[in-house]
This record gives structure tokens, C-alpha cells and sequence, in this order.
């Protein structure tokens, strides 16, 4: 969020709407005979790109805290990138995942592969001994990056009690965003804990790419106890350069706000540093 502070007409030079990653999903599938759904599954996938050279983590788990994979969602639960992944030149995605089973000593490496990806087609894929897996991907040619600050309840009592799904796409004049694909932000089918959380939702991601001449649509949805929906509402966004935008809306009878911070994307960092911008370690 390096230009977020900045004047709409004053723009640094060393910022860019340019090419850059929207990440929607990983996928394993085609479990060799030896495995058997579930899966529980920890480690780390991650992407690199020129800007740094740094590990952008997509996923990381402890082995105390794997994630159970079955074969009707066989998804990884993504918490990131922590920044738009530049896509000017080739990304490398790293993999390292590993299968909880019994005693440490007896896990299984799942996959440990790596992913010279050079922007051909919406997939990156990776093989394995044991399985197979796909990154859902899409380069997007002029970009800025959306950074969702917070999602709470300012009005009325949660209407989360049976869970939540929080997605949002990006679309442009003359594209439907619900025909794009979506970043899942939050999908929980348990109450959303009120205590602690003063009425924010914990989203486990919060940075998307948009179009910069478009538009974000958050979309949030409640559940039912059935787990059906009950309501939903749709706030679109129009794609800024810098500054935070700030929307409420209603969703049964509770008031939401939603609160998103913008900014163009880095291309050089030794450029940033010229003008007096600090990089994190």
C-alpha cells in the first residue's frame, strides 16, 4: 500500500498500473493409488517475482495447524499474496506440502515441485510422485491492487450466526463481474465469534488485482442453519490509483462497512527509493 497516502493528482513517478497476478485457487488432484482422501496437509506454496526476489506466501501451514483435504473440495485455503505478484516477466511458484500421519516421523511429502510460470493460458501446473496439483490464475494487463482493510458490523446485531462467504471479482465497462471468477476472502459455515472481534470479520485474504480501469465487486453472503443462503448483498468499487474507499450497506437487519485501501503497484524498487519510499525487510 506504498501510494495509498498519496494526492490524486500528485503520483510519484516510480508508480505504475501494470502487469500483474490475480490468484484464485490450488487444486490437488490425481492421488496416487498409495494415498486416500482425506488429506492432511501442511507446508508452504509461494510465488517470486522480480520485484524482490522474496517469497509472496499464497499458504502456509504448521503441521499443528494442517488443513483437511477431501475429495469434494480438494482446494488449499488460500491466505495469500501479501502484495500484487508483478507479472512482466516469468513468476516462479515454489510448492513444499507435506501429509500429517500418526507421528511426525511418519509423514509423507505430498509434493515438492517449483513453477517457471511465463503467463501462458489461466493454470500453473505442478507434478508430482503422489499427486498432481493447479494454480487458478489470470495475468491482468493493466492493474492496481486492492487491499481489503476490514469488513464489520456497524449497526444491528450480526446476522453471521450459521457462517459467512465473502468473495469479490474484477470487472470492467461491458463485462458482468458475477461471469468472472472469484477470490474467495472468508467462507466459514460456523458463527462468526462476536467477543474479541468487535464486529470485523477475519477475512484470511485481503489483497486483490484490479483492473484499473474497472471496477471491484465484494459480494457477502449469510447462511442459514441448513447452510443455504439467507441474504446478499453486492457493493461494487470503482478501481482508484491511491486512497481508501468506504461503503455501507444493509444485509437482513444489520448495517455493514466496508472499508478498502488503493494503490498503484512498484516496478523498481531502487526507483521508490530515490523518492523517499521505505521497503520492509
Amino acid at each position: 500500500m506504498y501510494f495509498t497516502p498519496c494526492a490524486p493528482g500528485i503520483i510519484p513517478s516510480s508508480a505504475f498500473a501494470t502487469k500483474a497476478l490475480q490468484i484464485y485457487s490450488f487444486e490437488i488432484f490425481e492421488l496416487d493409488d498409495s494415498l486416500k482422501w482425506p488429506l492432511y496437509v501442511y507446508g508452504i506454496v509461494a510465488a517470486r517475482d522480480t520485484l524482490d526476489g522474496n517469497r509472496n506466501l499464497l499458504f502456509s501451514r504448521s503441521r499443528a495447524n494442517c488443513q483437511v483435504l477431501t475429495e469434494k473440495d480438494p482446494f488449499l485455503h488460500l491466505t495469500g499474496p501479501s502484495r500484487a505478484i508483478l507479472a512482466e516477466y516469468p513468476v516462479d511458484f515454489e510448492v513444499e506440502l507435506r501429509i500429517k500421519d500418526g507421528a511426525e516421523s511418519q509423514d509423507k511429502e505430498l509434493m515438492s515441485s517449483t513453477n517457471h510460470h511465463h503467463f501462458c493460458g489461466d493454470t500453473a501446473l505442478f507434478l508430482g510422485c503422489l499427486c498432481s496439483a493447479v494454480v487458478g490464475l489470470e495475468t491482468i494487463r493493466s492493474a492496481v491492487q486492492a487491499t481489503i482493510l476490514s469488513i464489520r458490523v456497524v449497526g444491528g446485531r450480526s446476522p453471521f450466526q450459521f457462517g459467512v462467504q465473502v468473495a469479490c471479482s474484477s470487472s470492467t465497462e461491458g463485462v458482468i463481474a458475477d461471469a468472472c471468477r472469484q477470490v474467495v476472502l472468508l467462507n466459514s459455515v460456523e458463527k462468526i465469534p462476536e467477543d474479541g472481534l468487535d464486529g470485523y470479520l477475519p477475512l484470511s485474504r485481503n489483497v486483490v488485482t484490479v483492473k484499473s480501469k474497472g471496477s471491484l465487486r465484494i459480494n457477502i453472503k449469510c447462511y442459514t442453519e441448513s447452510g443455504q443462503d439467507a441474504h446478499e448483498v453486492q457493493l461494487d468499487f470503482p478501481a482508484q490509483h491511491c486512497q481508501i474507499s468506504t461503503q455501507e450497506c444493509t444485509i437482513g437487519d444489520s448495517k455493514l462497512q466496508v472499508v478498502i485501501a488503493w494503490s498503484l503497484l512498484v516496478r523498481d524498487k531502487l526507483d521508490n527509493l530515490v523518492e523517499g519510499y521505505i521497503f520492509p525487510m
